[in-house]
């Protein structure tokens, strides 16, 4: 009862007031009321925002070393699955009451094969447990003695667990005869007796430096406070930045260690929750790689309070404003109504033969500002539509760049596998052009690095022109004149490959017969690296020339998106305007392309 004859005495009073009195009410009620609402709700929002996003990032950068992680590891499970998948190592291994020469003989070639694995593919050592009997079992560099292993340990159980399969060994310290001792991680697998499978004939381990996992995780920016480490499901670390810790168990509670296995990916807290866990699994082990950081960095308190600071400078700011063009208005409708009064007050007093009818007319500040706000609405509209058109093109990039996805290793290992096929059966012109083909793409590849040197990228080259003129039968001959002392400069991967392969199809390829020269040849001059391309193919016409640096568009739908890409990525690896393609040519005489590149 009392709230409501409050109410109507707040509401007689409001009724009596004057325009100023009542604009400043309404501003109250509608904006600084609300306003405030509002800022206690977006600090309370803020922060668990700031954490989600800082969790996102984090996480999205594990990803990327374990992917880099899982791409090393496939390379070791590659060179362990095409051992196992050569047929004439079970024939060796079960070899046993073989002469002695036929036994060393098996030696040589296994041992043949083993030294060229390890040059090849980036393998410490590979080591063979074999049967005691047979005479090479104590050769104590790739081959030993099955009755060396050490059976009651536990990772020997998880590889029988396996039952051929790779079971990846956390990092231990392996000796090696006549070198120093070397921490490794290894694939290890049983070999079973293709015609007796319940029969273990040995055991094969493919072990590789943890180096290389230390230099993945090294690569991942950390503060002081820190750490991103490997852990296998028995707790011991595989990679720490801390390389004295290898080996050694992680500091983790065996609650969080059943947490790294419920899931692909995710995140929790210690019980204080002063510390958070963000981890993700590596596929095809028992290892998870693990951020470790202080939950307050989580939340990303120093981001939280500089977007704080700024949105409340803001707010402040529109808030004043807009007190201030409260209180301008509630002048200008108080003088108005004073004005009215007036006229009203002399009109009743003197009549209106006393009354000019004369009112002050507006400046035009409230059209001015009606124009501003519908100039910024057009803009916040021309924004937003721009913002969707980019959309849909990412997601159009997205796709394509999904539809484009292939398993590099995947096509990689099967040419190695063809490559061994084509030996085996002294196809000589077909191992050559497999062999040519998988240098073409190793190079390609370039271990997930997009800048090789020129060395390589003239290797590459190389590759690609024996496999073309093998291919089409062509003549076209490739000549390089470059000086040793340039093989080691750096450029962007795939700079040469484009103009060779345009100098090829649409330069050569025109003329007929089929056959030309190419020539490659590069000079320093100052900080440039200047490469030039020369064909004798059937060149172009002006017009067409001005063309080939275009960016692409539905209106230039010309072969010459790999020239503008050449063009541009050259610009951005060198940083300067002064980088990039340049490109001559007369009809019937051939093209020359010029290379700037600055290094």
């Amino acid at each position: 009862m009392n709230g409501w004859r409050w109410l109507k005495g707040y509401l007689r009073a409001y009724s009596g007031a004057s325009i100023t009195k009542k604009a400043i009410a309404i501003y109250i009620v509608v904006v600084l009321v609300p306003g405030c609402l509002l800022f206690l709700l977006y600090f309370q929002q803020t922060s668990g925002i700031i954490e989600r996003e800082m969790s996102d990032s984090m996480l999205q950068t594990l990803n990327q070393a374990e992917y880099n992680i899982s791409n090393g590891l496939d390379n070791v499970a590659s060179v362990s699955d095409s051992v196992i998948a050569n047929q004439e190592i079970a024939q060796y291994l079960s070899g046993s009451t073989k002469p002695a020469y036929e036994q060393f003989k098996d030696f040589q070639e296994l041992e043949k094969l083993f030294v060229s694995l390890e040059r090849n593919r980036g393998i410490h050592r590979i080591r063979l447990f074999v049967d005691p009997r047979l005479t090479y079992s104590r050769e104590d560099i790739h081959f030993f003695s099955l009755h060396d292993l050490d059976r009651e340990a536990a990772w020997y159980r998880n590889v029988i667990a396996r039952n051929g399969g790779n079971y990846w060994r956390g990092t231990y310290l392996q000796p090696y005869l006549g070198e120093s001792d070397a921490k490794v991680v290894s694939a290890v697998r049983m070999l079973h007796d293709p015609l007796h499978y319940e029969s273990v004939i040995g055991v094969l381990s493919v072990d590789v430096k943890v180096n290389m996992i230390q230099e993945i995780l090294s690569r991942v920016s950390l503060s002081s406070s820190q750490e991103v480490f490997v852990v296998d499901d028995d707790r011991r670390l595989v990679s720490h930045q801390d390389a004295a810790r290898l080996g050694q168990p992680a500091d983790l509670t065996a609650a969080q260690m059943e947490q790294l296995t419920i899931s692909k990916e995710g995140s929790f807290r210690d019980e204080p929750g002063t510390t958070s866990f963000l981890y993700r699994r590596i596929p095809n082990t028992d290892w998870s790689i693990v951020a470790k950081l202080p939950t307050a960095e989580l939340s990303g308190k120093s981001v939280v309070l500089t977007k704080v600071s700024a949105v409340l400078l803001l707010g402040i700011g529109s808030i004043v404003f807009i007190f201030f063009l409260v209180l301008a208005f509630a002048a200008a409708a108080e003088s108005l109504a004073k004005r009215v009064r007036d006229m009203n007050r002399t009109l009743k007093a003197e009549g209106s033969a006393h009354f000019d009818g004369s009112l002050p007319r507006p400046k035009g500040d409230l059209r001015q500002l009606e124009s501003a706000i519908s100039r910024m609405v057009q803009t916040v509209h021309d924004l937003t539509a721009e913002s969707y058109r980019s959309k849909l093109h990412e997601r159009d990039a997205q796709l394509k760049a999904l539809q484009a996805q292939v398993d590099p290793h995947f096509l990689y290992n099967t040419l190695d596998s063809m490559n061994w096929m084509a030996i085996r059966r002294g196809a000589d012109e077909i191992s050559d052009l497999i062999e040519a083909l998988s240098t073409y793409f190793r190079l390609s590849l370039n271990k997930g690095s997009d800048v090789v040197t020129l060395a390589e990228e003239l290797q590459l080259i190389r590759s690609y022109m024996h496999i073309h003129n093998t291919r089409d039968d062509s003549g076209i001959e490739l000549f390089c004149e470059v000086e040793e002392t340039l093989l080691s400069c750096r450029l962007p991967k795939l700079t040469l490959q484009p103009i060779v392969e345009n100098a090829v199809l649409h330069g050569i390829h025109m003329k007929r017969p089929k056959r030309g020269t190419i020539d490659i040849s590069a000079k320093l001059e100052g900080p440039w690296l200047t490469i030039e391309i020369r064909d004798d193919g059937v060149g172009m016409a002006p017009e067409r020339l001005a063309q080939l640096l275009e960016p692409p568009s539905p209106d230039n739908k010309v072969e010459s998106y790999g020239l503008y890409n050449v063009h541009e990525r050259l610009r951005l690896f060198s940083r300067d305007n002064g980088a990039g393609v340049t490109l001559t040519s007369k009809p019937g005489r051939g093209t020359n392309v010029l290379l700037k590149i600055k290094i």
